[in-house]
């Protein structure tokens, strides 16, 4: 759809073993190959049906070529929902994956909501914690997660000991850390409209040095679409 990211993969063997240069015709408005790698990616702007012909050529000339047929259709279908399963963690673990008790309604830390929510760390140890869930952006469509951040923490100063990143896939959507702690909950807000098409794995990993705790506490995500 109009507005959706592409990440198409063209491959190519030479029998003589000689790197290749791959060239494309006729491809969706907003697209373009890497002439090294064959990866066809971008943003597709207009509607239409296109005929493309990838040819993968050696340094000798010699080449090969494959066709097929794009249709991008109007991104303006998009519905308004919430994508993240159990968003503020008051089914368990169900729809996430997550280190082992950080998923808790223990009262060593308030939720935001309810009475579940996820404590990464809080062990003035050296220590990971992870909370992960996979979804799919819908093509064409904006989106935004959005998650509330409780940080408390026994380090001292503006260095960042202690740190919490917040990722799709290879994306890094923010960071922090100790430096950030603050009374009560704040909500944050990431725009990932950039993802839209692609299915991507949300991460949060917080990570302690060896000393002097840092709490980071997650509690009513979503992942909205418009």
């Amino acid at each position: 759809a109009t507005g959706g990211s592409a990440s198409l993969q063209i491959s190519a063997t030479d029998s003589a073993g000689a790197a290749l240069t791959y060239s494309a015709t006729g491809l969706p408005t907003g697209l373009s190959i890497n002439s090294s790698t064959g990866l066809i990616s971008g943003t597709a702007s207009a509607t239409g049906t296109y005929q493309v012909t990838v040819t993968a050529t050696d340094s000798t000339g010699a080449s090969g070529a494959t066709s097929f047929t794009w249709t991008v259709g109007s991104g303006g279908g998009c519905s308004s929902s919430q994508l993240l399963a159990n968003p503020g963690f008051e089914s368990g673990s169900t729809g996430w994956s997550a280190s082992s008790g950080v998923i808790t309604n223990d009262t060593g830390e308030a939720a935001h909501g309810g009475s579940y929510k996820a404590w990464l760390d809080g062990y003035g140890s050296t220590h990971t914690d992870t909370l992960s869930q996979s979804v799919t952006i819908p093509a064409g469509c904006k989106a935004s997660l959005t998650f509330f951040l409780h940080i408390d923490t026994a380090e001292h100063g503006t260095t960042a000991y202690d740190t919490l990143t917040v990722t799709a896939g290879s994306k890094t959507l923010a960071t922090y850390s100790n430096a950030n702690a603050a009374s009560g909950y704040s909500q944050k807000t990431v725009d990932l409209s950039s993802l839209a098409g692609q299915r991507v794995t949300l991460k949060f990993n917080g990570a302690e040095d060896s000393s002097l705790q840092t709490s980071f506490v997650v509690d009513d995500t979503a992942l909205t679409t418009s």
